[in-house]
């Protein structure tokens, strides 16, 4: 069922399938009109308005659709080569479908909802993307990405199992490359699962090789992460970052996690205004934001030297977990923002609260942390923040 409300996908047994916004559009207008051909201009057209984008973003948006209409439903999208794509209505031979019917609004116009999953008797396309067991692979490969816990290691070499059995069956299939990647760096990233430089060599590569097949923005995004953020110097690449940050709000303007990475691409490199004005708009896109959103906006504005609005951002993330996680602290943000907007006293409360809490004693050791800050005066005026709020050299 299409719940437009939500702007989820429900499937036969009431489980949510998240579609990012422009992917549900898109659905939207697939749906309102079923069993014709779409083309791809009154896709791109209806989709973006008044913004010109490219077909990747509106490739990248079908391939989202099908992961979320799982193996089965996926074969219901069908792509018209050259022209378009298609939601095929059920056959005139189904069996009757008795549930009762559920009337949606689709922007003006009043729909009936239709269930797209789980039902074998829908027509078969002449002309699949992929095989229902590749479409498998991805999707379960997916699911077990999406929680990225550090505490479940196996969920990520699992993952990985298949997603390499994937690029063996489709060796052009960017998506998968980009979510092999995304394993590689996730070795990095959770510090106790031991990964080095191997592992940050192979994530880099492999998601090069998405970007290079044709993926779309997710391993632009992805690719400006690992060359900001990677804790080996040598392949740290802001410039580089920059780019492919800028490549995935060029691919979709409107995905807000583009946006928010730009920011923190642009805050981090000493941009503060421009990072301000693509983190706003993030959250304007977005009306519950994931908590990494706000600690961008934070780190933006103190950049731009707007402590006390870093400090109102930092502010809505400081409490138990504050100091928890392995490379961002919002607690140490936080205290250096407070204490350059004269707010000293609470700042050297946040300070007090890390000792036993956190391995950084020093500003020596804050500073050893701050990977992929590559703006001196920025960097310099934080840490100067946290001298000011107590923690010795």
């Amino acid at each position: 069922m299409l719940n437009p409300k939500r702007g989820r996908l429900v499937d036969e047994t009431g489980a949510e399938r998240v579609l990012r916004a422009k992917s549900f559009r898109v659905l939207e207008l697939l749906l309102a009109r079923r069993g014709e051909l779409v083309a791809k201009d009154d896709l791109l057209r209806d989709a973006w308005p008044d913004v010109i984008v490219s077909d990747d973003s509106l490739a990248q948006c079908i391939s989202d659709i099908r992961r979320a209409l799982g193996p089965r439903g996926a074969a219901l999208l069908r792509t018209v080569p050259r022209r378009g794509y298609v939601l095929e209505k059920e056959t005139g031979n189904a069996p009757p479908d008795n549930r009762p019917q559920r009337t949606v609004r689709l922007g003006a116009a009043v729909v009936v909802a239709v269930v797209l999953v789980g039902l074998g008797w829908l027509t078969k396309p002449a002309e699949p993307d992929a095989s229902p067991v590749m479409q498998g692979r991805a999707i379960a490969a997916e699911t077990l990405l999406d929680g990225r816990n550090w505490q479940r290691r196996e969920d990520n070499e699992q993952a990985r199992a298949l997603l390499e059995a994937a690029v063996a069956d489709d060796p052009d299939d960017a998506v998968a490359w980009a979510d092999l990647g995304l394993t590689y760096w996730l070795e990095v990233q959770h510090l106790a699962w031991g990964g080095g430089r191997r592992e940050m060599a192979r994530a880099i590569e492999m998601v090069k090789r998405a970007v290079a097949r044709g993926g779309g923005s997710d391993a632009h995004r992805l690719l400006a992460e690992m060359r900001l953020l990677s804790p080996f110097p040598e392949m740290r690449s802001p410039v580089d970052a920059l780019a492919n940050a800028r490549a995935a709000v060029t691919i979709e303007p409107d995905e807000a996690d583009n946006l928010a990475v730009l920011a923190h691409v642009l805050a981090l490199t000493g941009h503060g205004a421009e990072a301000v004005g693509h983190i706003e708009q993030a959250l304007r896109l977005d009306p519950t934001p994931p908590g990494w959103y706000r600690q961008v906006a934070g780190l933006s504005y103190l950049v731009s030297q707007e402590p006390a609005r870093a400090a109102e951002a930092f502010g809505a993330l400081h409490g138990a977990g504050t100091f928890t996680g392995t490379r961002w602290w919002p607690g140490w943000l936080l205290a250096s923002s407070l204490a350059q907007a004269g707010r000293t006293d609470e700042a050297a409360a946040i300070i007090q609260a890390a000792e036993g809490r956190r391995p950084e004693s020093s500003i020596a050791a804050v500073a050893q942390s701050l990977d992929g800050w590559s703006d001196r005066d920025s960097r310099e005026r934080f840490l100067d923040g946290l001298r000011r709020a107590g923690l010795p050299d």
